[in-house]
């Protein structure tokens, strides 16, 4: 039976860009035919003729405390910022009820940069600990920026370079289609720093004055900014009056699966993700009057664009086609929602944005780019495109007259998964990692930590730094013991659980080594058994096939080489390590590897980082999308910086034996870190049979939430009621109660506030339903593998359920709770409804209903 998508509308807006801080200047600038491109007092320092559109407005943040805005990077400030004003102008700001069922979806290229900026910019003496412990994570944006502004809906970081904020549109479009909200807000932000214009000045396409798109001399013009857009359900926002700036039809993306950096050159990514997003907006080529194209101004991109468009858009005579790129630069991460925002600006007032500095076209650019002048004309459907390394390519459709299309419709799809893969300490296979937990052999070796001598010398620095200003103090109570705040160079107490003994060209069929990461390795290896489980072998279909991948820490050795060769001169970077360093350089390495060219996106969320994967893929199989997703994550062990950190501020459980992990005991040391991979493939469970695959379980439904005490650590309740929350929601998804619920599988590191929070949710949820409900977490069986830790212990309850039987949480003697039906000895039961919960370190909460 065929299910009308909803409508899905924008009824707020924010920007902060090198042209203005607020909409009427934005706008004012863009119809003035400013350009931000100007030389660059910050890059000029180490680059010549060093030209860049970069924010230099005062912007007020008085309304925050000092301690806050001291605590944030410029990623996090403008995102709160862009995001403040577009939920002000939606009329929802203070709406705390809405605020707290509205979810947020940032995308960044570059996030948790800033405040390690002192160490790659060699001014050791400018470092600020606070800021590295409140800035310094990847996702941490998410969690200041949903804290500050109320939002308690869940949220994800998108993660895949120059696409990242329109698939953040994206995925905050599907939000509203699966009914978890009424309202999302979809952010991107994007500062620029060293490491990312060295990257790019390296590369040597930079252009030497300003970019000139689809003509004259090549070259990209590098940007920074920020936007915002509120999306509603239409119903919601009529009901309640918003005013209505234009509708988003549909989104789609893909990826090339061809090069790390370069475009396919037959275009067929490009081409793919149109016609998809026309597909799945009910509208054909010759309804689309015009194209915001991704424009950078390079060489290969604007020919290789154009050619998409010339195949797309073949009988459409009268299409338009610019780039606004040629006004603010390539805003990267942020470039995708300040391009679309510049659009719904001007559009209104019957003014197609032109391309600015047009001389003469290159060749093979031959469309109507609306050269230098406005285009008098008005425009109801239009279509906005970006393009990023590894290949991933995403579209939107939007409608300046909502409802002007009739709604789409979709065969609502069953979520199963048919295939399971991974790699671990203790298993370089599913069976292995399981044979291992049933046999309760956890006496793994672990692996030994050895820093790099200049990470060893870089980091005593550091610490004579903070404690000569007394940071660790400040932070962490009088009582902190700053002499202990240090490791020696060799410490056999510190150890971590390694993959060993791993060799790839047992498990694949293609394996180029001078190409794979570590983390890519395990990636790859998981998701090819994932894939052989499920019977589902790529021919030429691989555009059937869907990616969506959780990143914790990335390609961690990768990005320690390019950060180090910065040093001492940023204008010998090694551009070999420059898109390896990029989060979703894991992914596009999965992608290129088996031809998978579907759905393509990459969150970087942090810990747990997979079951975000998990929800979007989720999503996109129910909605028809794709017919097949892989989800999962993957992490490397690499002894960096961020290691030693958390070996010194004692987040880490230094030991060197496995057995003194110990989840949920009573007395809690931190937790011991593991690396490896693990990936599922989600499909109907129809289409499962007709290959003859089995079922492995059913996903039935899933909920998110997130606290809005990312601040303030004392906030144990918030963050428990948070979490009890999203397990509420999972349960009113999947139709089932509390007391269908036959088993909880957490997935807490084991650190005392991560498995009280749990612990406490778990207690909330079930204390009236079923308070002796078993509850297990198999982390210390490997280590915790921050993406993967709710994957790989899905792997173990999807075979407790084939099994009905229950292994003991291993090593616990003494556990810390006695409301809690722990399972301490391995259990038979019959098992039918399993609830699956995770967290991320900022406090953004999952739960699953997984049917056996």
């Amino acid at each position: 039976m065929k299910t009308n998508r909803k409508r899905v509308v924008i009824t707020g807006m924010g920007i902060l860009s090198s042209l203005a801080e607020n909409l009427q200047d934005f706008k004012d600038a863009l119809l003035d035919k400013k350009n931000g491109v100007t030389d660059s007092a910050r890059f000029s320092t180490w680059f010549e003729n060093a030209r860049a559109a970069e924010v230099l407005h005062d912007i007020d943040y008085s309304e925050l405390p000092d301690d806050v805005v001291a605590s944030l990077d410029n990623a996090a400030l403008w995102a709160y910022k862009v995001g403040k004003d577009a939920l002000n102008q939606a009329g929802l700001v203070d709406n705390k009820a809405q605020l707290k069922d509205t979810g947020l979806i940032v995308g960044v290229s570059s996030a948790g940069t800033e405040a390690f900026l002192p160490l790659f910019e060699q001014r050791m003496e400018d470092f600020s600990l606070r800021k590295a412990l409140f800035s310094g994570g990847f996702s941490s944006c998410c969690s200041s920026v949903s804290t500050l502004l109320g939002l308690q809906g869940g949220v994800e970081l998108v993660a895949t370079a120059c696409t990242a904020s329109p698939n953040a549109v994206g995925m905050a479009f599907d939000y509203i289609q699966n009914g978890k909200s009424k309202t999302m807000l979809a952010v991107g932000t994007e500062p620029i720093y060293l490491p990312t214009f060295a990257g790019f000045y390296a590369l040597n396409v930079m252009h030497p004055d300003t970019c000139t798109p689809f003509s004259g001399n090549s070259g990209m013009s590098i940007g920074e900014g920020a936007g915002a857009i509120v999306l509603e359900e239409y119903e919601h926002a009529v009901a309640r009056g918003a005013t209505i700036y234009g509708e988003i039809l549909s989104y789609a993306t893909s990826c090339d699966a061809f090069h790390e950096t370069g475009p396919d050159p037959r275009a067929s990514g490009a081409v793919q993700v149109m016609h998809k997003a026309m597909e799945n907006a009910g509208v054909t080529p010759d309804q689309i009057e015009y194209v915001n194209a991704h424009g950078t101004g390079t060489e290969a991109n604007d020919r290789i664009e154009t050619l998409a468009m010339k195949k797309v858009f073949a009988g459409n005579e009268k299409l338009l086609v610019s780039s606004t790129k040629s006004y603010f630069g390539h805003n990267i991460g942020a470039a995708g929602i300040v391009e679309l925002i510049a659009c719904l600006v001007t559009l209104p007032d019957n003014r197609v944005l032109p391309t600015l500095n047009f001389t003469n076209a290159r060749p093979n650019c031959d469309l109507d780019y609306v050269p230098n002048d406005f285009r008098d004309q008005k425009i109801n459907l239009f279509m906005k495109n970006n393009y990023a390394f590894g290949g991933n390519n995403c579209s939107m459709i939007v409608s300046m007259e909502p409802c002007s299309v009739p709604v789409s419709a979709y065969d609502e799809k069953r979520v199963a998964i048919s295939g399971l893969g991974a790699v671990s300490a203790i298993g370089h296979t599913v069976n292995e990692i399981l044979d291992n937990i049933w046999k309760q052999n956890h006496n793994v070796e672990l692996g030994g930590v050895t820093f790099p001598e200049d990470t060893l010398e870089e980091a005593k620095e550091l610490l004579d730094v903070l404690k000569k200003t007394q940071q660790f103090e400040a932070l962490f109570g009088e009582d902190f013991n700053v002499l202990a705040a240090t490791l020696p160079e060799e410490n056999e107490h510190f150890k971590t659980f390694q993959v060993s003994g791993l060799e790839p060209r047992k498990h694949l069929r293609r394996f180029d080594p001078r190409k794979a990461t570590r983390g890519g390795t395990f990636a790859l290896i998981a998701l090819s058994e994932a894939l052989e489980q499920a019977k589902r072998k790529i021919k030429r279909d691989g555009d059937a096939l869907g990616m969506v991948m959780g990143m914790s820490s990335g390609p961690q050795e990768t990005t320690y080489k390019y950060l180090q060769s910065l040093k001492p001169d940023p204008r010998k970077v090694r551009t070999s390590e420059f898109p390896g360093s990029l989060m979703n350089s894991i992914p596009t390495f999965c992608g290129i590897s088996e031809g998978i060219k579907g759905y393509t996106t990459t969150l970087a969320t942090g810990e747990n980082a997979a079951l975000g994967a998990l929800t979007y893929g989720y999503e996109i199989v129910r909605q028809d999308l794709q017919p097949q997703v892989l989800v999962g994550g993957a992490d490397e062990y690499f002894p960096s910086m961020s290691l030693y950190m958390d070996a010194v501020t004692q987040k880490l459980h230094m030991t060197s034996d496995a057995r003194d992990y110990q989840i949920y005991g009573q007395d809690p040391r931190g937790y011991i870190p593991g690396e490896g991979a693990c990936m599922l493939l989600l499909e109907d469970p129809q289409r499962a049979a007709e290959r003859g695959a089995d079922v492995l379980a059913e996903v039935i439904g899933y909920g998110k939430a997130c606290s809005n005490s990312y601040f303030d650590a004392s906030e144990q309740e918030d963050k428990s009621a948070s979490m009890a929350l999203a397990i509420t929601r999972a349960l009113n998804d999947a139709g089932v109660s509390a007391q269908a619920i036959d088993l909880v599988c957490g997935t807490s590191n084991g650190s005392e506030e991560s498995s009280r929070v749990e612990i406490d949710a778990i207690c909330e949820a079930f204390a009236h339903a079923k308070p002796d409900v078993p509850v297990v977490n198999y982390n210390a069986c490997f280590g915790f593998v921050a993406s993967s830790a709710g994957l790989l212990n899905m792997a173990v309850i999807i075979d407790c359920i084939k099994k009905q039987a229950v292994p003991a949480i291993p090593h616990t003697t003494e556990f810390f709770d006695k409301r809690i039906n722990f399972v301490r000895e391995p259990l038979n039961i019959a098992l039918k409804h399993v609830l699956l919960v995770g967290a991320t370190e900022g406090g953004n909460y999952y739960a699953f209903v997984i049917k056996g």
